[in-house]
C-alpha cells in the first residue's frame, strides 16, 4: 500500500480526519500561499455568517430602540446618516428611566452568569484571551449568549458598543468551523480572527478597518498578526457584501467637505491629541477602578451586579440622557451638526447643537456611564463609547480654540473626526485601525495626515495603559507563539543532518498476529513501531499507547487482530529533506517522541526514525555554532 507524502505546509492532525476536512485539505494543497491555505479557503464562509450576524444584531438593536427606549421611555435619540428625520425627545417618566436599564441589567446578568460567564464585560478581551491562551477555542454557546445579552444591555439604554458582541459572533463561528474541520490550533486562531474581522467590518461599515482591527488589537505595541491579514480581508469583504444585501451601506457619520491646510494646522491637532491622551488615561482608570473597587467588593451575587450598574446609569441619565446606549447620533447632532437632508427649510447644515461645556461634560460622564454598564458585568463593547468620548472632546476643543480666535479656518467637524480616531487609538493600541475605521465611518479621507499624527502621537503617549487587559506586548510574549522563535532556528537544519537512527528499529510485519505481536513488543525497548507490508512498504505506525487501548478488548477479539489493524493512517512522516521545524511541529501535534523518516522519492520506504533527543542535540549544536560565529565577529570588529 502506497502512502502519499504529507505536504510540508499542511501539519497533520491527531485522529482520523472527517471527509469534509480531507476535502478542504486537498483543495488547500493547490493554494499554498503563506497565510492562506485552509484558513483562507474557509474565511469567506465565516464572512457570510459574520455578515448575517451583523444584520441580526443591528435590526434587533433598532427594534429595541423603537419599542423599549422609544415605547416605554419615550426616548428618541438623534439619528446618524442612516437614520430618518425625527424630533428628539428626552426620556420620561423619571422612574421608567431608572427602571428600564435596571431590568435590562438584571436580564443580561442572568443570561451571562447562568449560561456563559466568560461572556461578561466587553467581548473583545474574551476574543484576545482565546487567541493567546485558549488555542482559538470559543464555546459554541458563548456567541449566542453574548449577542442576546448585549442586545438587551444596549437596547435598554446601557452605555456600551457593538464591536465586542459582533466580534464574538464572528469569532465564535470561526472557532466552531475550525473544530468541525479538525484544524490545528494555529489555523483555528486565524479563522477566529477572520470571523471577528468580518463582524466588525460589517457592523461599522468599515471592511478594511475591521480586517486591520482583528490583527492589531491582539498586541499593546505596534505589532500585528500578519498571518491573519489575508483571511481577515477575505472575511471582511464577504461580510460587508452580505450585510449590504439587507442594509444599504452608508458611512455612519455625515461630514461637510474637509481639508488639511498644511503645517500651520498641526499644532492645533497636537493640542487635541494631548487632551485625548489625558482623558484616555482617566477612562482606563475609571473603567477598571469601578470594576475592582466598586462592583467586585459588593456582597451580592455576580448576576445582580449589572442590575445595580443599570440603576446607577438610569440615575445619571435623568440629568444627562446623552450617556445612554451607543450615542453615535449625539456626536452627529451635537458635535458635528446635522446634514442638509435631515433639516427643514432655512436651517443651516453642520452647525453643532451642543455648547462647549455640554460637549466636555458628556465626554466625561460617558466614561462614568460606561463604567456603570460594563464594569459591573454588563455585556457590550467599548468601541462605541470611545468614539463618542473622542468625538465630544473634538467638538468641545473646536469651540474652545475658536473662542480664543485660533484656527478659524479649520472646520469644527475636522476636530471631531480626529478626536474620534486619536482617542480610540490611545485606549485600544490600534493606530492603523483607528485611522482607517474613522475614515470609513465618516466617508472622508481628506484628513489622513492629522489622523496619522493624532493616532501615532497618542499611541506613543499612552503606552502604559489600555482598555484591553488581555493584550500582550509582542508576539514573543504570546503563548500562541511559543516556540516560533526556536522553530526559526530549526528551519535552518534538515532532518538528514540531525542523526536519523536506522539501527535497532523494531519493524512489524502487517500480517503478524496479535499474540506474536505482544511477544515481540514485550522483548523490545522501542516505543514506536513501524508496520510494513510483504514488500517492505510502510503502511502505518503504532505506539505503546495504541497497544494498551487494543489490550482492553483483546479477550473477545484478540485472535482476529493482526498488526495492520493497529496501524495509524495516514502515516505522519518526514523526509530527510524536510527541516526540523516541520519535524518538531508534527511530533508535538501527535504527542510522540519519534517520527518515521522516509525516502523523498518513495514515501513508503522507511529510512529510519528521528527522535526528539536527536532534534534537541542538533538545535543545541547550531546555537553553539551561531554564538561562536557571533563572538568571532565581535572579536574581529
Amino acid at each position: 500500500m502506497k502512502i502519499d507524502p504529507i505536504p510540508s505546509h499542511t501539519p497533520p492532525r491527531a485522529g482520523p480526519p472527517s471527509k469534509l476536512a480531507a476535502g478542504v485539505a486537498r483543495l488547500a494543497a493547490f493554494w499554498a500561499t503563506p497565510g492562506v491555505g485552509r484558513a483562507g479557503l474557509c474565511s469567506p464562509l465565516v464572512g457570510v455568517v459574520a455578515g448575517l450576524g451583523a444584520v441580526f444584531f443591528l435590526k434587533s438593536l433598532q427594534f429595541m430602540y423603537a419599542y423599549v427606549l422609544g415605547g416605554l421611555m419615550h426616548f428618541t435619540m438623534p439619528p446618524t446618516l442612516e437614520g430618518e428625520t425625527g424630533a428628539i425627545s428626552y426620556p420620561w417618566p423619571w422612574w421608567m428611566t431608572v427602571l428600564v436599564p435596571t431590568v435590562g441589567g438584571l436580564i443580561s446578568g442572568w443570561l451571562v452568569f447562568a449560561f456563559a460567564p466568560e461572556a461578561e464585560g466587553h467581548g473583545t478581551d474574551a476574543m484576545i484571551r482565546a487567541f493567546h491562551r485558549g488555542g482559538g477555542m470559543i464555546r459554541t454557546r458563548v456567541p449566542f449568549i453574548k449577542t442576546f445579552a448585549s442586545i438587551i444591555t444596549i437596547g435598554t439604554g446601557g452605555s456600551a458598543g457593538q464591536e465586542g458582541p459582533i466580534a464574538q459572533i464572528g469569532s465564535g463561528f470561526g472557532s466552531y468551523l475550525a473544530r468541525l474541520l479538525r484544524l490545528p490550533a494555529d489555523e483555528r486562531r486565524i479563522l477566529m480572527l477572520a470571523g471577528a474581522a468580518g463582524g466588525v467590518g460589517a457592523i461599522f461599515r468599515a471592511p478594511l478597518g475591521g480586517a486591520l482591527f482583528a490583527g492589531e488589537v491582539l498586541y499593546s505595541s505596534t505589532a500585528f498578526e500578519s498571518a491573519a491579514l489575508l483571511p481577515c480581508l477575505a472575511s471582511a469583504i464577504v461580510a460587508y457584501s452580505t450585510f449590504a444585501l439587507f442594509v444599504t451601506p452608508m458611512p455612519v457619520f455625515s461630514m461637510p467637505p474637509l481639508s488639511f491646510q498644511g503645517l500651520r494646522d498641526l499644532p492645533l491637532y497636537i493640542g487635541l491629541t494631548l487632551l485625548c491622551a489625558a482623558v484616555g488615561w482617566l477612562y482606563t482608570r475609571v473603567f477598571y477602578g469601578m470594576r475592582d473597587r466598586v462592583f467586585k467588593p459588593m456582597p451580592i451575587p455576580r448576576m445582580f451586579k449589572p442590575a445595580v450598574g443599570g440603576a446607577m446609569l438610569g440615575l445619571l441619565a435623568l440629568a444627562f440622557p446623552q450617556v445612554m446606549a451607543g450615542g453615535y447620533g449625539w456626536v452627529q447632532w451635537g458635535a458635528i451638526g446635522e446634514p442638509a437632508h435631515l433639516l427643514g427649510p432655512g436651517e443651516s447644515a453642520f452647525v453643532p447643537n451642543m455648547s462647549m461645556g455640554l460637549l466636555f461634560g458628556v465626554a466625561l460622564l460617558k466614561i462614568v456611564a460606561t463604567g456603570f454598564t460594563i464594569s459591573s458585568g454588563g455585556s457590550g463593547g467599548v468601541f462605541g463609547p470611545s468614539m463618542l468620548i473622542g468625538g465630544m472632546l473634538g467638538g468641545g476643543y473646536a469651540q474652545l480654540v475658536h473662542s480664543l480666535g485660533i484656527g478659524q479656518a479649520v472646520e469644527p467637524s475636522a476636530f471631531v473626526l480626529v478626536g474620534m480616531g486619536g482617542f480610540f487609538a490611545g485606549v485600544s493600541k490600534t493606530p492603523l485601525t483607528s485611522i482607517v475605521m474613522v475614515s470609513e465611518m465618516t466617508g472622508s479621507y481628506s484628513l489622513l495626515v492629522p489622523l496619522m499624527l493624532a493616532c501615532a502621537l497618542n499611541m506613543a503617549l499612552s503606552r502604559r495603559w489600555t482598555l484591553y487587559e488581555e493584550q500582550v506586548a509582542t508576539p514573543i510574549d504570546s503563548p500562541a507563539h511559543q516556540g516560533d522563535f526556536v522553530i526559526d532556528v530549526l528551519s535552518q537544519l534538515r532532518v538528514g543532518e540531525a542523526g536519523v537512527r536506522s539501527q535497532g528499529i523494531e519493524v512489524i510485519p502487517a500480517a503478524l498476529s496479535f499474540d506474536r505481536l505482544l511477544q515481540k513488543v514485550a522483548r523490545s525497548s522501542e516505543s514506536l513501531f513501524p508496520v510494513v507490508d510483504g514488500g517492505g512498504a510502510l503502511t502505518g505506525v503504532f505506539t505503546l499507547r495504541d497497544l494498551r487501548l487494543a489490550l482492553l478488548g483483546s479477550d473477545s477479539w484478540g485472535r482476529l487482530v493482526v498488526a495492520d489493524d493497529l496501524a495509524t493512517r495516514p502515516v505522519s512522516t518526514v523526509t530527510v529533506d524536510d527541516d526540523l521545524h516541520t519535524a518538531l511541529r508534527r511530533m508535538t501535534e501527535l504527542n510522540i517522541d519519534e517520527i518515521p523518516v522516509v525516502d523523498p522519492e518513495d514515501p513508503a520506504r522507511l529510512i529510519g526514525l528521528l527522535s526528539r533527543r536527536s532534534l534537541t542535540t542538533a538545535y543545541t549544536s547550531l546555537i553553539k555554532s551561531l554564538r561562536g560565529d557571533s563572538t568571532a565577529a565581535d572579536v574581529r570588529s
